[in-house]
């Protein structure tokens, strides 16, 4: 392995860890952080594209949602132009909850981005978004 693909491991492997470690010291499981983090917000969206948002599987999308629903905290509309489709959307208990969680983890976020300077967030952005594209195109030849 050569040294920027180690680099790279670390570094994804550290921001992966500060979330997973954000999550655990609020006593939420790292999984529905990031659902909760997309969902947050939003009128409503499928599972599809929580899992598409998140790169979470859609066997973990469902559990954390069905998880959610048990709790209150989300409900399943049918969609605008498929009614056969369901939307998942935050209950009020859901955003308040949502809200607390995601608030503060956001503030954090916000902080840090400011240190960054906005240049170098936009380089970020653009260089991750490079990245994913160029590792899909590579994952899709080899399949």
């Amino acid at each position: 392995m050569s040294t920027d693909e180690q680099k790279l491991w670390e570094v994804w492997g550290r921001a992966n860890g500060l979330y997973s470690s954000w999550a655990a010291s609020n006593h939420i499981n790292y999984y529905l952080l990031f659902v909760l983090y997309t969902l947050e917000g939003q009128k409503a969206m499928t599972q599809k594209k929580i899992c598409s948002s998140t790169g979470l599987t859609k066997q973990t999308v469902n559990s954390v949602v069905r998880s959610l629903k048990e709790d209150g905290y989300i409900e399943l509309v049918p969609g605008s132009e498929d009614r056969r489709e369901k939307q998942i959307a935050l209950t009020e208990k859901g955003i308040a909850y949502s809200e607390e969680l995601i608030t503060p983890l956001r503030e954090l976020e916000r902080r840090a981005l400011r240190g960054m300077g906005s240049d170098r967030v936009r380089q970020m952005i653009d260089n991750i978004m490079l990245f994913n594209g160029l590792l899909e195109k590579e994952m899709e030849r080899e399949i």
